[in-house]
């Protein structure tokens, strides 16, 4: 007979509304309108898209092209060691530091030069680094895209200058900003608004500040139109990404912010220069003001114990492995949401920590949206004789522990009783020796009083038959 499982129903808060009115059913405010012709929004925790317009359209991509260049000198590049600029990187066109050639320059520092006010030379500088050549970082560009899920992108550069046949999507941008934000160092550069190049061997040092405005740009001159409202540029919680900008592409900008916990992710293409700041300020507040981010499971939560046959111990809990995060309308609550369990029945020792024992379904009301594994807590190895018989290998020690000092305490006894009859056996011997001394000692004095008798009494006869004579 095959395995059963069993049902188990966690609810996540107290009391969870199986019932629970549906995440469509909330009403949003209305979608932002936007001066830019492509776009995305999503949250960076879930990956849940909020919003998109043209989002799987072919557009130009200008500077935002940096991010994959960052993501792959991270990857393959020692960010300690030394690039030496050649003529090439030095005559890059457009926005740059001055690179010269000759000029050597830290790895890390160039990637900071790149990102921060978009570099064009220190990106030609660190393709070749990593490749050899600019055709050949941009098949590595390519395959990293496609590796990344990316399917309507095409690199020919590493800097993002106008070429026909260099293009991207929205969404594909977005996916790649998604995995460049989970490296800790990508993350930190591209949050910082100014950054100074330490001095070369052919160059002062050189003041750098960010081309992403939204970082810190509180000018009165740069003062854009949100909407009805006139606002500065900087927008609180941004901590990246990148800017982009050529005549052809038109503004871009690829954006990320935090607030209260949520954090998304805007890409805005095809817009004007100071409009790309204004159309990601409204996809945040619109973001911001329509969903918040939940942590609706918790990492280690226990859903409950399996059986374990032949093992140290008889059974495993069964946990979640990481945390799980759910978008939800800004106005609705975490009740809605429950989660269901379907773990195995039985296991067969050994079991290694984090094995899959089960499934965890999430629901929102009575809508399964998403399903994840439930895993061993702890691993449990294969255990003695006595787990046969459903007995865990702790419990078998007691056993033994006890059998052992009741075979102990018998030794003992024993040990003791054959000491004490022992004793009693020298005891009673000695007696009886004692009893044979003194019977054989009795029977000394009475042989020596008869043998004194004899003698005298055959003395006396003696002298009367001299007398007799």
């Amino acid at each position: 007979m095959r395995t059963m499982k069993r049902l188990l129903v966690i609810l996540l808060v107290c009391a969870a509304v199986l019932g629970g009115t549906p995440l469509r059913a909330f009403a949003l405010t209305p979608y932002p309108r936007l001066e830019g012709s492509a776009a995305i929004l999503l949250d960076m925790t879930t990956g849940e898209v909020l919003y998109e317009m043209n989002a799987d359209e072919r557009r130009y991509p200008a500077s935002t092209t940096k991010m994959m260049t960052g993501l792959l000198a991270i990857e393959n590049l020692d960010l300690e060691s030394d690039i030496t600029v050649d003529a090439e990187a030095a005559s890059t066109p457009g926005s740059g530091i001055k690179l010269r050639e000759g000029e050597i320059m830290n790895v890390d520092v160039m990637l900071h030069a790149m990102l921060i006010p978009s570099s064009n030379d220190c990106a030609v500088a660190i393709a070749k680094a990593v490749s050899g050549g600019i055709d050949n970082f941009a098949v590595l560009m390519n395959a990293r895209a496609r590796e990344l899920g990316c399917k309507g992108t095409n690199f020919v550069n590493p800097s993002g200058l106008h070429e026909d046949n260099h293009y991207t999507t929205a969404r594909d941008l977005s996916i790649i900003a998604m995995t460049c934000m989970k490296n800790e160092h990508f993350r930190e550069i591209v949050g910082n608004a100014e950054y100074t190049v330490p001095e070369t061997n052919r160059s002062e040092a050189r003041e750098l500040v960010s081309s992403n405005l939204l970082l810190w740009d509180e000018q009165e001159r740069h003062k854009i139109y949100v909407g009805n409202d006139l606002r500065y540029p900087k927008y609180e919680g941004t901590f990246g990404v990148k800017t982009g900008y050529t005549p052809q592409a038109g503004g871009c900008l690829v954006a990320a912010c935090e607030r209260d916990g949520t954090k998304l992710l805007s890409v805005v293409m095809d817009c004007t220069d100071m409009g790309r700041f204004a159309d990601t300020i409204k996809l945040f507040d619109w973001g911001f003001e329509n969903y918040k981010t939940y942590t609706v499971l918790h990492g280690g939560y226990s859903f409950g114990n399996v059986k374990v046959r032949h093992g140290e111990v008889n059974k495993v809990e069964a946990v979640l492995l990481t945390d799980v995060a759910y978008t939800l309308p800004a106005d609705a609550s975490v009740d809605i949401m429950s989660a269901r369990a379907v773990l195995e029945e039985k296991l067969t020792a050994p079991v290694k920590k984090g094995d899959i024992v089960g499934t965890i379904t999430l629901y929102e009301g009575d809508e399964p949206v998403g399903t994840y594994d439930a895993v061993a807590m702890q691993s449990v190895a294969e255990g003695g004789l006595l787990s046969y018989f459903g007995i865990e290998d702790a419990t078998a020690k007691v056993i033994r522990n006890v059998i052992l000092a009741l075979l102990a305490v018998l030794f003992v006894v024993l040990v003791v009783y054959v000491l004490v009859m022992r004793r009693k056996t020298k005891i009673k011997k000695a007696r009886k020796a004692r009893k044979l001394a003194q019977k054989e000692q009795e029977e000394a004095i009475k042989r020596a009083q008869w043998e004194h008798y004899y003698e005298g009494s055959k003395y006396r006869g003696e002298k009367e038959t001299e007398e007799d004579r």
